[in-house]
């Protein structure tokens, strides 16, 4: 099977409470409600593009429990390919636990679980060399670095025709340029928020960030939250606003950036195009609970209307 775009990242079962405040040191306090819904990074973007009409496919590991059970079918029901969703007989599928207060203030805490543990052996290379593009986002390797290292080693030995967007994330931004250099060494496409760009490169500004990065990769996307986002080719520089929505939850904004974005190259979209694509895609994305629910559906959509009245 050809695929569009492969996802690679880590797979967890959001748990979100919410309280009316945190509890206080040494204290207790009381959960109101508790929702339980699928996330990751990688995940949602590729539901997102999977939702745009294109082919997907996803690498990575679930445990032997019901919360796999969960993720997989959240997977297959939206057309993603799971042939090489790995599956952990005797561990347990990653968890993120959250506590989320009455005024929108959340503190969340990530069980990588079985995410951490995916071996280079267990990569069917052939899986690889058919798909257009491999999104990466990163995994916690508290414990082992096991997935760390195997997409390391995977990056190596991509075949040349295959691009890699990258979405770091900050748990890898926070360890630090060495450690990110091995991974943009191998990136055609970096999509980073602000935050994150400015501390990987220890600079006070967007501008003087850019300069330091953006020879690096093909294409750099900075995601500037309600400042839209800024896109850089060579010569080619993009600000993007953001579309005006009634926004009801922001969880997963960028994924669902990042899966109009790649939509539009994936279509021969321009870079300016496929920006105003992202942006649409991550505002609409705000407007239901939850980080894919309100993607929508490629026929619900005309891409080249909203991009003509941009």
């Amino acid at each position: 099977m050809k695929f569009d775009i492969i996802g690679w990242g880590a797979l967890n079962i959001d748990r979100l409470c919410n309280v009316d405040d945190y509890a206080p040191n040494d204290g207790e306090t009381f959960i109101n409600y508790e929702t339980k819904s699928c996330g990751g990074s990688a995940a949602n973007t590729i539901i997102g593009i999977a939702k745009l009409g294109l082919n997907t496919g996803y690498i990575g590991k679930i445990g032997n429990d019901s919360n796999a059970t969960m993720m997989q079918k959240h997977l297959e029901d939206n057309n993603v390919d799971t042939q090489h969703l790995l599956i952990d007989e005797d561990g347990e599928t990653g968890e993120v636990i959250g506590f989320v207060t009455k005024t929108g203030d959340r503190k969340l805490y990530v069980t990588p679980k079985s995410n951490d543990d995916i071996t280079y052996d267990e990569i069917n290379p052939n899986y690889l060399e058919n798909t257009k593009i491999l999104h990466l986002t990163s995994f916690v390797g508290h414990n082992t670095t096991h997935s760390i290292d195997t997409q390391l080693q995977v990056l190596k030995k991509l075949p040349s025709n295959v691009k890699v967007s990258f979405d770091p994330g900050m748990l890898y931004i926070q360890r630090g340029p060495l450690f990110m250099n091995q991974f943009l060494e191998h990136t055609d496409i970096l999509l980073i928020n602000e935050t994150e760009l400015l501390m990987l490169t220890k600079k006070d500004t967007l501008e003087d960030a850019v300069n330091m990065i953006s020879d690096m990769v093909e294409i750099l996307v900075v995601k500037r939250s309600t400042d839209g986002s800024y896109i850089k080719k060579g010569d080619e520089e993009y600000n993007i606003n953001i579309f005006p929505v009634d926004a009801i939850d922001t969880t997963g904004a960028g994924d669902a950036y990042n899966a109009g974005f790649l939509y539009g190259l994936l279509n021969d979209y321009t870079l300016r195009e496929s920006g105003i694509i992202g942006s649409f895609i991550a505002a609409k994305s705000t407007t239901k609970s939850g980080a894919t629910e309100a993607i929508p559906t490629i026929d619900s959509i005309d891409i080249d209307e909203i991009i003509k009245k941009y």
